[in-house]
């Protein structure tokens, strides 16, 4: 993978935080085309996207350039913008689908998307020969999104990415369609190539991940966190003898037999299995509730 130096591009940015004279107007000469093609993507007409530009480039000078100040260099700045960008415009793209026509709606997201959701679906199913299979799995990967009125793309309720959001759900929608349409010993040859495919993408020479794995991997941190801050908080609802049940029961990293439990909480085994019962009920109960994790559920 080679490297590249963004070194400038955090000076850049480092001097736009800080109000430096000049700075927001270089900063904009470099963005300006990133974020144009983004809105002209999405909105079709030039007004339509003039408009949505003057958003982005409110957005980011907005709080004291808050969007601006996660960058770190681990990307050039024109990557970074693209995906505050599309986030941006992710309210303009849902009241497309409230507001005006659902064909409106759906046709500037396949524009707003459509790049994407391929290139995900070729890392899924590469080669030459699987051409079909692909448009098959886009075709699927569409069907699942439009169905029941848009719910899936509806349920996006503002927590985290508007864009990390559709990845995560287009590679899930797109896992399940290789599983219903792959024999199982298929879908074991795709995983080891895919496997051992690996070293030779990570050959081709790029400046980071693509944004969509970025995202996807974004996407997937903030469930783990969601839910290990769900855990915790029900955790500290438990009684005693439930917290040190989960603390004995899983303070290995590896869960250990009920009658072991038993033994160093000096209580009935019988007693162990209703503590881990309800134990677990308790913490599924936490996380079914929780708004952000409905969501989540909502949309695969």
């Amino acid at each position: 993978m080679v490297a590249v130096d963004t070194a400038q591009d955090r000076d850049v940015v480092r001097s736009v935080i800080e109000g430096k004279p000049q700075a927001w107007e270089r900063l904009v000469r470099r963005i300006a085309d990133t974020a144009w093609t983004a809105c002209r993507l999405l909105c079709g007409r030039d007004d339509d996207a003039r408009a949505a530009f003057s958003d982005v480039m409110e957005a980011l000078r907005a709080d004291g350039f808050r969007r601006l100040r996660p960058y770190n260099g681990s990307s050039r700045i024109e990557t970074f913008v693209a995906l505050v960008t599309r986030d941006v415009l992710s309210e303009r793209l849902l009241r497309l689908f409230q507001v005006h026509s659902a064909s409106d709606g759906w046709t500037a997201f396949e524009r707003f998307f459509g790049t994407d959701i391929n290139r995900i679906i070729t890392r899924r199913l590469p080669g030459a020969d699987r051409a079909d299979i692909r448009q098959d799995a886009y075709q699927d990967i569409c069907v699942a999104l439009i169905a029941d009125d848009y719910r899936r793309l509806k349920a996006y309720r503002g927590i985290g990415s508007f864009t990390g959001f559709v990845l995560h759900m287009v590679d899930r929608l797109l896992i399940d369609f290789i599983r219903s349409t792959m024999p199982l010993r298929q879908q074991r040859a795709e995983a080891t190539a895919i496997t051992t495919a690996a070293p030779e993408w990570e050959s081709i020479p790029s400046d980071q991940p693509s944004p969509e794995d970025a995202l996807l991997e974004q996407e997937g941190d903030r469930l783990l966190s969601l839910a290990s801050e769900v855990l915790r908080e029900t955790t500290q609802s438990l009684s005693d003898a439930e917290r040190l049940y989960l603390h004995i029961a899983l303070g290995s990293g590896e869960p250990i037999p009920a009658r072991e439990v038993a033994r160093q909480m000096q209580r009935p085994v019988e007693e162990i299995y209703k503590l881990k019962q309800r134990v677990m009920a308790r913490l599924r109960e936490a996380l079914d509730k929780h708004p952000a994790v409905k969501m989540w559920k909502a949309s695969v």
